[in-house]
Protein backbone atom coordinates (compact mmCIF):
# COMPACT_ATOMS: atom_id res chain seq x y z
CA UNK A 1 0.00 0.00 0.00
CA UNK A 2 0.99 3.63 -0.44
CA UNK A 3 2.20 5.69 2.50
CA UNK A 4 1.81 9.37 3.34
CA UNK A 5 5.15 11.17 3.56
CA UNK A 6 6.53 13.83 5.87
CA UNK A 7 6.07 16.79 3.52
CA UNK A 8 2.37 15.96 3.13
CA UNK A 9 2.04 15.67 6.90
CA UNK A 10 3.61 19.12 7.38
CA UNK A 11 1.15 20.63 4.89
CA UNK A 12 -1.79 19.07 6.71
CA UNK A 13 -0.49 20.15 10.12
CA UNK A 14 -0.02 23.73 8.98
CA UNK A 15 -3.51 23.87 7.50
CA UNK A 16 -5.09 22.50 10.68
CA UNK A 17 -3.25 24.98 12.88
CA UNK A 18 -4.40 27.86 10.72
CA UNK A 19 -8.03 26.82 10.35
CA UNK A 20 -9.21 24.49 13.11
CA UNK A 21 -11.48 25.44 15.96
CA UNK A 22 -9.84 25.37 19.39
CA UNK A 23 -11.61 22.09 20.18
CA UNK A 24 -10.51 20.39 16.99
CA UNK A 25 -6.96 21.68 17.41
CA UNK A 26 -6.87 20.18 20.92
CA UNK A 27 -7.91 16.83 19.44
CA UNK A 28 -5.25 17.15 16.73
CA UNK A 29 -2.61 17.92 19.33
CA UNK A 30 -3.67 14.95 21.44
CA UNK A 31 -3.03 12.54 18.60
CA UNK A 32 -0.12 14.16 16.79
CA UNK A 33 1.62 16.62 19.10
CA UNK A 34 1.62 14.89 22.48
CA UNK A 35 -1.39 16.85 23.72
CA UNK A 36 -3.44 15.85 26.76
CA UNK A 37 -6.98 14.85 27.57
CA UNK A 38 -7.60 17.84 29.81
CA UNK A 39 -7.15 20.27 26.94
CA UNK A 40 -9.90 18.49 25.01
CA UNK A 41 -12.17 18.38 28.08
CA UNK A 42 -11.65 22.10 28.68
CA UNK A 43 -12.64 22.96 25.12
CA UNK A 44 -15.67 20.65 25.20
CA UNK A 45 -17.02 22.55 28.21
CA UNK A 46 -17.82 25.52 25.96
CA UNK A 47 -20.29 23.36 24.01
CA UNK A 48 -22.10 21.78 26.97
CA UNK A 49 -25.51 23.11 27.99
CA UNK A 50 -27.06 23.40 31.44
CA UNK A 51 -29.11 20.25 30.81
CA UNK A 52 -25.89 18.26 30.45
CA UNK A 53 -26.25 17.80 26.71
CA UNK A 54 -24.35 19.44 23.89
CA UNK A 55 -25.20 21.96 21.16
CA UNK A 56 -23.66 25.22 19.94
CA UNK A 57 -22.22 23.76 16.70
CA UNK A 58 -20.51 20.77 18.31
CA UNK A 59 -21.72 19.30 15.02
CA UNK A 60 -20.59 21.86 12.43
CA UNK A 61 -23.55 20.91 10.20
CA UNK A 62 -26.12 21.82 12.85
CA UNK A 63 -26.00 25.26 14.43
CA UNK A 64 -28.86 24.57 16.84
CA UNK A 65 -27.54 25.75 20.25
CA UNK A 66 -29.86 23.32 22.06
CA UNK A 67 -28.88 19.81 23.10
CA UNK A 68 -29.61 16.88 20.81
CA UNK A 69 -29.05 13.13 21.30
CA UNK A 70 -26.82 13.00 18.24
CA UNK A 71 -24.60 15.69 19.73
CA UNK A 72 -24.21 13.52 22.83
CA UNK A 73 -23.14 10.69 20.51
CA UNK A 74 -20.51 12.96 18.91
CA UNK A 75 -19.01 13.89 22.27
CA UNK A 76 -18.98 10.34 23.60
CA UNK A 77 -17.20 9.19 20.45
CA UNK A 78 -14.65 11.97 20.81
CA UNK A 79 -14.01 11.11 24.46
CA UNK A 80 -13.62 7.45 23.64
CA UNK A 81 -11.13 8.28 20.89
CA UNK A 82 -8.90 10.05 23.39
CA UNK A 83 -9.43 7.12 25.78
CA UNK A 84 -11.23 9.14 28.42
CA UNK A 85 -13.87 6.88 29.97
CA UNK A 86 -14.08 8.20 33.54
CA UNK A 87 -17.87 8.19 33.70
CA UNK A 88 -17.77 9.84 37.14
CA UNK A 89 -16.42 12.99 35.53
CA UNK A 90 -18.95 15.87 35.35
CA UNK A 91 -18.90 15.89 31.54
CA UNK A 92 -20.20 12.30 31.45
CA UNK A 93 -22.56 12.80 34.36
CA UNK A 94 -24.09 15.70 32.45
CA UNK A 95 -24.50 13.58 29.32
CA UNK A 96 -26.12 10.77 31.32
CA UNK A 97 -28.52 13.24 32.95
CA UNK A 98 -29.47 14.67 29.58
CA UNK A 99 -30.05 11.28 27.96
CA UNK A 100 -32.18 10.11 30.86
CA UNK A 101 -34.36 13.22 31.04
CA UNK A 102 -34.57 14.58 27.50
CA UNK A 103 -37.98 14.76 25.88
CA UNK A 104 -36.38 13.80 22.58
CA UNK A 105 -36.82 10.08 22.95
CA UNK A 106 -39.52 7.54 22.25
CA UNK A 107 -40.08 3.80 22.18
CA UNK A 108 -37.86 3.62 19.06
CA UNK A 109 -34.94 5.39 20.75
CA UNK A 110 -33.31 8.79 21.09
CA UNK A 111 -34.27 11.14 18.28
CA UNK A 112 -31.93 11.76 15.37
CA UNK A 113 -33.48 15.15 14.57
CA UNK A 114 -35.32 17.51 16.91
CA UNK A 115 -37.84 20.28 16.05
CA UNK A 116 -35.65 23.24 17.01
CA UNK A 117 -33.06 22.26 14.39
CA UNK A 118 -35.26 23.99 11.82
CA UNK A 119 -34.72 27.37 13.51
CA UNK A 120 -30.98 27.53 12.84
CA UNK A 121 -28.53 27.02 9.96
CA UNK A 122 -28.12 23.31 9.22
CA UNK A 123 -27.72 20.65 6.59
CA UNK A 124 -30.92 19.39 5.04
CA UNK A 125 -30.58 16.02 6.81
CA UNK A 126 -31.05 17.83 10.11
CA UNK A 127 -34.54 19.02 9.16
CA UNK A 128 -36.89 17.66 11.79
CA UNK A 129 -38.84 14.73 10.40
CA UNK A 130 -40.96 12.60 12.68
CA UNK A 131 -41.34 9.79 10.15
CA UNK A 132 -37.68 9.36 9.20
CA UNK A 133 -36.66 9.59 12.86
CA UNK A 134 -38.02 6.07 13.28
CA UNK A 135 -35.12 4.60 11.28
CA UNK A 136 -32.57 7.44 11.26
CA UNK A 137 -32.44 7.20 15.06
CA UNK A 138 -31.20 3.60 14.93
CA UNK A 139 -27.52 4.53 14.72
CA UNK A 140 -27.63 7.12 17.48
CA UNK A 141 -29.62 4.88 19.80
CA UNK A 142 -27.40 1.86 19.20
CA UNK A 143 -24.23 3.86 19.78
CA UNK A 144 -25.50 5.50 22.97
CA UNK A 145 -27.03 2.30 24.34
CA UNK A 146 -23.79 0.40 23.78
CA UNK A 147 -21.75 2.96 25.67
CA UNK A 148 -24.18 2.95 28.58
CA UNK A 149 -24.17 -0.85 28.76
CA UNK A 150 -20.38 -0.86 28.84
CA UNK A 151 -19.73 2.02 31.21
CA UNK A 152 -23.03 2.97 32.85
CA UNK A 153 -24.36 2.21 36.32
CA UNK A 154 -26.41 -1.05 36.16
CA UNK A 155 -28.78 0.14 38.87
CA UNK A 156 -29.67 3.36 37.09
CA UNK A 157 -32.79 4.20 35.13
CA UNK A 158 -30.62 5.12 32.15
CA UNK A 159 -29.04 1.66 32.13
CA UNK A 160 -32.48 0.05 32.10
CA UNK A 161 -33.40 2.32 29.19
CA UNK A 162 -30.29 1.19 27.34
CA UNK A 163 -31.18 -2.47 27.94
CA UNK A 164 -34.68 -1.91 26.61
CA UNK A 165 -33.43 -0.07 23.53
CA UNK A 166 -30.86 -2.79 22.87
CA UNK A 167 -33.50 -5.51 22.94
CA UNK A 168 -35.65 -3.43 20.59
CA UNK A 169 -32.76 -2.81 18.19
CA UNK A 170 -31.79 -6.46 17.95
CA UNK A 171 -35.40 -7.40 17.36
CA UNK A 172 -35.62 -4.73 14.65
CA UNK A 173 -32.74 -6.39 12.81
CA UNK A 174 -35.08 -9.27 11.99
CA UNK A 175 -37.77 -7.09 10.47
CA UNK A 176 -36.26 -4.05 8.77
CA UNK A 177 -33.99 -3.28 5.84
CA UNK A 178 -33.90 0.48 6.50
CA UNK A 179 -31.16 1.45 8.96
CA UNK A 180 -30.71 5.11 8.15
CA UNK A 181 -27.41 6.71 7.24
CA UNK A 182 -25.60 5.67 10.40
CA UNK A 183 -27.52 2.66 11.63
CA UNK A 184 -25.06 -0.04 10.62
CA UNK A 185 -22.19 1.83 12.24
CA UNK A 186 -24.26 2.07 15.40
CA UNK A 187 -24.85 -1.68 15.39
CA UNK A 188 -21.09 -2.21 15.03
CA UNK A 189 -20.48 -0.16 18.18
CA UNK A 190 -23.28 -1.92 20.03
CA UNK A 191 -21.85 -5.35 19.18
CA UNK A 192 -18.39 -4.36 20.40
CA UNK A 193 -19.70 -2.87 23.64
CA UNK A 194 -21.88 -5.87 24.48
CA UNK A 195 -18.83 -8.10 24.05
CA UNK A 196 -16.57 -5.80 26.10
CA UNK A 197 -19.16 -5.61 28.89
CA UNK A 198 -19.55 -9.38 28.98
CA UNK A 199 -23.29 -9.16 28.35
CA UNK A 200 -23.55 -11.79 25.61
CA UNK A 201 -26.03 -13.85 27.64
CA UNK A 202 -28.31 -10.91 28.35
CA UNK A 203 -29.40 -10.31 24.74
CA UNK A 204 -29.80 -12.21 21.48
CA UNK A 205 -26.09 -11.77 21.02
CA UNK A 206 -25.54 -14.68 18.64
CA UNK A 207 -27.93 -13.25 16.09
CA UNK A 208 -26.30 -9.81 16.42
CA UNK A 209 -22.83 -11.35 16.01
CA UNK A 210 -23.87 -13.03 12.75
CA UNK A 211 -26.06 -10.29 11.30
CA UNK A 212 -23.88 -7.21 11.79
CA UNK A 213 -20.87 -8.44 9.73
CA UNK A 214 -23.31 -9.32 6.94
CA UNK A 215 -24.70 -5.78 6.99
CA UNK A 216 -21.20 -4.31 6.93
CA UNK A 217 -20.14 -6.50 4.03
CA UNK A 218 -23.27 -5.73 2.02
CA UNK A 219 -22.92 -1.99 2.64
CA UNK A 220 -19.30 -1.93 1.52
CA UNK A 221 -19.84 -4.22 -1.47
CA UNK A 222 -23.03 -2.64 -2.79
CA UNK A 223 -22.19 1.04 -2.34
CA UNK A 224 -18.45 1.36 -3.05
CA UNK A 225 -18.75 4.87 -4.47
CA UNK A 226 -20.90 6.22 -1.65
CA UNK A 227 -18.80 8.22 0.82
CA UNK A 228 -21.04 7.05 3.67
CA UNK A 229 -20.15 3.43 2.78
CA UNK A 230 -16.42 4.02 3.01
CA UNK A 231 -15.09 0.77 4.53
CA UNK A 232 -12.99 2.81 6.96
CA UNK A 233 -16.24 3.86 8.61
CA UNK A 234 -16.65 0.28 9.80
CA UNK A 235 -13.16 -1.23 9.76
CA UNK A 236 -11.29 0.98 12.20
CA UNK A 237 -8.04 -0.98 12.42
CA UNK A 238 -6.43 -4.24 11.29
CA UNK A 239 -7.66 -5.73 14.58
CA UNK A 240 -11.30 -5.15 13.62
CA UNK A 241 -13.49 -8.23 13.34
CA UNK A 242 -14.57 -6.87 9.96
CA UNK A 243 -11.07 -6.50 8.54
CA UNK A 244 -10.28 -9.81 6.86
CA UNK A 245 -13.53 -10.04 4.90
CA UNK A 246 -13.19 -6.47 3.67
CA UNK A 247 -9.40 -6.24 3.42
CA UNK A 248 -9.31 -5.52 -0.32
CA UNK A 249 -11.77 -2.62 -0.05
CA UNK A 250 -9.99 -1.24 3.01
CA UNK A 251 -6.63 -1.17 1.23
CA UNK A 252 -8.22 0.52 -1.79
CA UNK A 253 -9.78 3.15 0.50
CA UNK A 254 -6.43 3.85 2.18
CA UNK A 255 -4.68 4.27 -1.17
CA UNK A 256 -7.49 6.56 -2.28
CA UNK A 257 -7.00 8.78 0.79
CA UNK A 258 -3.33 9.24 0.00
CA UNK A 259 -3.64 9.67 -3.75
CA UNK A 260 -6.63 12.02 -3.68
CA UNK A 261 -5.32 14.51 -1.13
CA UNK A 262 -5.49 17.96 -2.76
CA UNK A 263 -2.35 20.05 -3.09
CA UNK A 264 -3.94 22.61 -0.73
CA UNK A 265 -3.05 20.37 2.17
CA UNK A 266 -6.27 18.76 3.38
CA UNK A 267 -9.12 16.80 1.91
CA UNK A 268 -12.35 18.41 0.75
CA UNK A 269 -15.60 17.23 2.29
CA UNK A 270 -17.90 15.36 -0.11
CA UNK A 271 -21.16 16.93 0.95
CA UNK A 272 -22.99 20.24 1.16
CA UNK A 273 -26.12 21.40 2.96
CA UNK A 274 -28.49 21.28 -0.04
CA UNK A 275 -30.42 24.32 1.21
CA UNK A 276 -29.98 26.53 -1.85
CA UNK A 277 -28.74 30.01 -0.97
CA UNK A 278 -30.39 29.96 2.45
CA UNK A 279 -27.29 29.24 4.52
CA UNK A 280 -24.43 29.92 2.11
CA UNK A 281 -22.28 31.85 4.55
CA UNK A 282 -22.88 29.46 7.42
CA UNK A 283 -21.96 26.45 5.30
CA UNK A 284 -18.72 28.11 4.17
CA UNK A 285 -17.72 28.32 7.84
CA UNK A 286 -18.91 24.79 8.56
CA UNK A 287 -17.02 23.44 5.57
CA UNK A 288 -13.75 24.82 6.88
CA UNK A 289 -14.33 23.38 10.35
CA UNK A 290 -15.09 19.99 8.83
CA UNK A 291 -11.90 19.98 6.79
CA UNK A 292 -9.87 20.21 9.99
CA UNK A 293 -11.92 17.49 11.69
CA UNK A 294 -11.63 15.17 8.72
CA UNK A 295 -7.91 15.83 8.33
CA UNK A 296 -7.35 14.50 11.85
CA UNK A 297 -9.69 11.58 11.23
CA UNK A 298 -8.02 10.56 7.99
CA UNK A 299 -4.51 10.80 9.37
CA UNK A 300 -5.59 8.58 12.24
CA UNK A 301 -6.98 6.08 9.77
CA UNK A 302 -3.69 6.05 7.89
CA UNK A 303 -1.74 5.72 11.14
CA UNK A 304 -3.80 2.76 12.38
CA UNK A 305 -3.13 0.87 9.17
CA UNK A 306 0.59 1.74 9.09
CA UNK A 307 0.20 4.01 6.09
CA UNK A 308 2.39 6.83 7.36
CA UNK A 309 6.08 6.97 6.53
CA UNK A 310 8.30 6.30 9.54
CA UNK A 311 9.51 9.89 9.77
CA UNK A 312 5.87 11.03 10.16
CA UNK A 313 5.44 8.71 13.14
CA UNK A 314 8.70 10.05 14.60
CA UNK A 315 7.52 13.62 14.12
CA UNK A 316 4.08 12.96 15.62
Amino acid sequence: MSKLGLSAYYEIREWVHRNARSLDLAVWRYFFEHGDQQSVLSELAYYQNNDGGFGKTIDPDNWNPHSTPYNAQIVIKMLRQIEFTDVKHPIYQGIFHYLETTEHQSDFGWFFTIPSNDDYPHGVWWNYNEETNVYQSIGTTASLAGFILRYGEPESKLYRMACSYTEMLIKKLRSTTEYGDMGIGGYCELLEDIEAAGLEKHFDYEYLRIKVPQLVRDKIRNEPNNFMANPLEFVLSPESVFYEENKQEVEAALNFLINQRPTTGVWDIPWEWYQGDKYTQAFAISENWWKSIKATEKLLQLKRFNCLEEEVNDEA
